[in-house]
């Protein structure tokens, strides 16, 4: 076997390896709230207080992923990966012990510390380990993994609830999150070396430098699209089966399936926007027609106009717009980070995800008690169409090539000379 070939199949096996762990960091999100109909009757509480549970673990996710990605580029991922996952797989093994709504909130805390290292410290891995010309492909298998956990987790979750109790379904998904953790150690060496020279050199001077990175127009235009975008997404994946039953007067396992198509659509987009993402740059009239599509789709939704299965597939397609951008928005964070910081960069933008898993379970329960459910999909739609201005900013900033620290366009250890593999030159 040739050395190029061999080197292709170890970044294909660094691929399946880190988006393997992201798909369990999105299916824990959402083990819960497919469950919450079931949680709230055990317990007897209302839509915001289990809100809070979903928050705090996101919470600790936007506290914690700025200093993981800071520790990925400096000390290395792979460590960092391996030990979230399986913490955040005990955590949701923990949860199905939980005799109140306060200990699942701060079982929810240690859990979202963990979910915090897989943004940086995936990105970190795979900008390391894998060749420039397959970065938008990877980036896109990566995000394909974790929507595949998003979509999986209702259709999974649902049949385990057949089975058993909810409490049962989320031992037993936290059993194979760990069991994941497991394969990852046992292969970790094609995971090492993922750290960045440049960065653990200049420490000091990278501390001085901290405001300044934090503060650099191109990741702070960045930081808000993964908030606003997630912001759109987000109160659908948690709180569109509650929403669906009191619209369409329909039962849990219709709402979860519902749910698991929108997901689906958005696995499908991903794909989709993963060939995009390495063949076009103008991620403005991709997102701005995705969004305007995905927005009218939602109002068509929450308007209950619509019978129970053409509302699935306007679901369906709802979510493929949305998948269809994702790939070459991760790519934008590659463009405008300097050398030696992909780790801190994404961990910094990529906050804006869990700063939206905070603020929207907390809104849209609070709708949901408020009894509308149908501005769970209007709060939704204007959310996406928000988006499609800081969209086209973040596109316009992308095209210019700035990076802070006034860098030029790229960045990052994918860009470094390369040995005649394709690896970074160390």
């Amino acid at each position: 076997m040739s050395d190029e070939r061999r080197q292709k199949q170890r970044e294909l096996a660094v691929v399946a390896l880190v988006s393997g762990g992201h798909f369990w960091s999105h299916f824990f999100m959402l083990a819960i709230p497919s469950a919450l109909p079931l949680i709230r009757a055990e317990f007897g509480v209302s839509n915001i207080s289990l809100g809070m549970v979903i928050a705090a673990g996101a919470l600790m996710g936007a506290a914690w992923q700025f200093p993981m990605g800071v520790l990925s580029d400096r000390y290395g991922a792979r460590v960092l990966l391996v030990c979230g996952l399986a913490i955040e797989s005990a955590a949701m093994f923990s949860q199905s012990f939980a005799p109140s709504v306060p200990v699942m909130i701060g079982i929810a805390l240690i859990g979202g510390i963990a979910d915090s290292v897989f943004h940086p410290a995936d990105y970190t891995i795979l900008t390391a380990k894998v060749r420039p010309s397959w970065l938008g492909r990877a980036y896109a298998a990566h995000t394909l993994t974790g929507f595949l956990g998003f979509a999986a987790a209702p259709t999974l979750m649902t049949f385990l609830f057949a089975h058993g109790s909810w409490r049962h379904a989320l031992a037993a998904v936290g059993l194979a999150g760990f069991a994941t953790a497991l394969l990852l150690f046992a292969n970790s060496r094609l995971l090492a070396g993922s750290t960045y020279a440049a960065a653990r050199k200049s420490g000091a001077a990278a501390d001085k430098g901290l405001l300044r990175f934090l503060l650099s127009p191109p990741l702070l235009i960045m930081f808000l699209f993964y908030v606003v975008a997630t912001l759109g997404s987000n109160g659908l994946q948690i709180f569109s089966n509650s929403a669906l039953i009191d619209l369409y007067h329909i039962d849990l396992v219709r709402a979860n399936t519902a749910l698991a198509t929108f997901l689906w659509g958005t696995v499908v987009g991903v794909v989709v926007g993963g060939l995009i993402a390495d063949r076009t740059r103008r991620l403005d009239a991709v997102a701005a027609v995705c969004y305007v599509v995905a927005a009218a789709l939602l109002c068509a939704v929450g308007m209950a106009v619509l019978p129970y299965a053409v509302t699935v597939g306007a679901l369906f397609f709802t979510g493929f717009m949305l998948g269809a951008v994702m790939p070459s928005r991760d790519l934008m964070v590659r463009t405008v980070t300097p050398p030696g910081s992909i780790g801190k960069a994404f961990g910094y933008v990529s906050s804006g995800f869990a700063v939206a898993g905070v603020i929207g379970p907390l809104v849209y329960g609070t709708i949901m008690d408020m009894k509308l459910p149908q501005f769970v999909f209007f709060v939704a739609a204007g959310m996406t169409l928000a988006t499609i201005a800081i969209a086209l900013l973040a596109s316009h900033v992308a095209r210019r090539g700035e990076a802070p620290g006034g860098e030029a366009r790229g960045g990052g250890i994918a860009d470094a000379p390369r040995s005649p593999e394709g690896i970074p030159s160390r």
